[in-house]
Order: C-alpha cells, then sequence, then structure tokens
C-alpha cells in the first residue's frame, strides 16, 4: 500500500484498531524509503547516545554468541521479514552490522527488548536521541516481544520513577514520525490500557502510537 493511500485507508483502519482493542494484523505497509545503509550511516552519529541497542553495547560477540543475538533479534518481527533483515549493534560506540539484509528493515536488541525498524523509524530514532525534529513521514517499529517498559510521558527516561507513567506493552507495532499528531482515535493519557492502541510521549516530538498485536510472541 503507498503511503500517498494511508491519510484515507491506512488511518481508517488504524483507528478502527483504537476501538476495537487489540489488532490481530501482523504486516505493516512499506516505508517510502530512502537506503537503509544511508540511514544507518546516519544514525550512527546519534548511536551512541542511544538506549536502543545498550543491551550490546559493550559487547564484543563473536561466533556462537552472533547467533543468539541474530535468533533474538530475529523474534522482533514476523519471520518472512526478519529473515531477510539487516542485524546491527551497538559494539565499542560503533555500529556493527551482524548479518547483512535484503529488506529494508534493521532489526537488534535494544534495551527495552528486540525491535525491527524501517529506514523512516531508524531517522525517527535518532531524532529521538538528539532531541531535533522528526521525520514527517510515517514509520513503522515491530516489536512483537513486547517491551520491558517506558515513561508514558517522558521520552528520556531510563527507569521507573514517581510520576513518570511507566508502562509495559506486550507484542506491538508502533507507528513513529509527525504524521502521527493528525491521527485521531487514540487514547493520549498518562496511563493507558496497554492492551489497546494507545499514543506514547503524547504532546512532544515524538508521540508515537502503539498498536498491541495478537502474535505467539504475546505473553
Amino acid at each position: 500500500m503507498p503511503l500517498t493511500s494511508l491519510p484515507v485507508v491506512m488511518l481508517q483502519r488504524m483507528e478502527g484498531w483504537a476501538r476495537l482493542g487489540r489488532a490481530t494484523a501482523t504486516h505493516i505497509p512499506r516505508e517510502e524509503t530512502m537506503p537503509v545503509r544511508a540511514k544507518l550511516a546516519g544514525l550512527a552519529i546519534g548511536l551512541p547516545l542511544l538506549a536502543l541497542a545498550g543491551a550490546a553495547a559493550n559487547q564484543q560477540l563473536t561466533g556462537g554468541a552472533d547467533s543468539e543475538y541474530v535468533a533474538r533479534a530475529m523474534t522482533a518481527a514476523p519471520p518472512d521479514i526478519a529473515q531477510d533483515a539487516t542485524i546491527a549493534r551497538m559494539a565499542n560506540g560503533a555500529v556493527q552490522t551482524v548479518k547483512k539484509g535484503t529488506n529494508e528493515f534493521t532489526c537488534m536488541v535494544a534495551n527495552t527488548g528486540p525491535m525491527c525498524m524501517a529506514p523512516i523509524a531508524l531517522e525517527w530514532a535518532r531524532a529521538w536521541q538528539t532531541h531535533t525534529s522528526p521525520p514527517e513521514k510515517l514509520g513503522f517499529i515491530y516489536m512483537l516481544n513486547g517491551d520491558t517498559g517506558m515513561s508514558n510521558t517522558d521520552p528520556w527516561a531510563t527507569k521507573r520513577a514517581p510520576g513518570n507513567h511507566w508502562v509495559k506493552t506486550d507484542a506491538h507495532i508502533m507507528m513513529v514520525g509527525s504524521a502521527v499528531k493528525k491521527m485521531t482515535g487514540f487514547p493520549r493519557t498518562p496511563d493507558p490500557d496497554p492492551s489497546k492502541p494507545y499514543v506514547m510521549w503524547s504532546g512532544t516530538l515524538y508521540e508515537h502510537v502503539m498498536i498491541p498485536m495478537r502474535t505467539g510472541n504475546s505473553r
């Protein structure tokens, strides 16, 4: 589905999910993209700041450990996407490609759990970490193993604290980018029901929609 049809078709579908609760879909439309390698090169500027790959930041994994890392990263997305995705991680403050992929997705193991991002989402992640403006286009992130929790009001909080509205979400996809601000039908409350679609970081530049998914990985 081309992005040009999203305002009429995809957004209506997403808003329908907001009314129905947890989504059953496991695939998302392709982004309009620039080459993944170019996105990764740009993201590398901000990656030393990222929590996204922090779990691997100080590790030098080789051999069997590489295989274990790849297997874990690939659990973030449906198999037909994950098997052809690029697998990346942080090593000594630099981006390391563990496995070169053939599609537009990049998967990694984050502090909050495994995730697979399409190129616009990589650009959004860099904007978030560098406190710059996010892309106008709509990006997508898979987290089909769920996450370990995030503040729903402070984009840079690293742990639960009084008043930061910590929320943990099971298997989900994230819709990111400035286009999210135009979406309606999703709760924007500090303490949402994470079993239903909601907006995280509402009112900030980095607000995004969390869409719970029904998958075999759901806990």
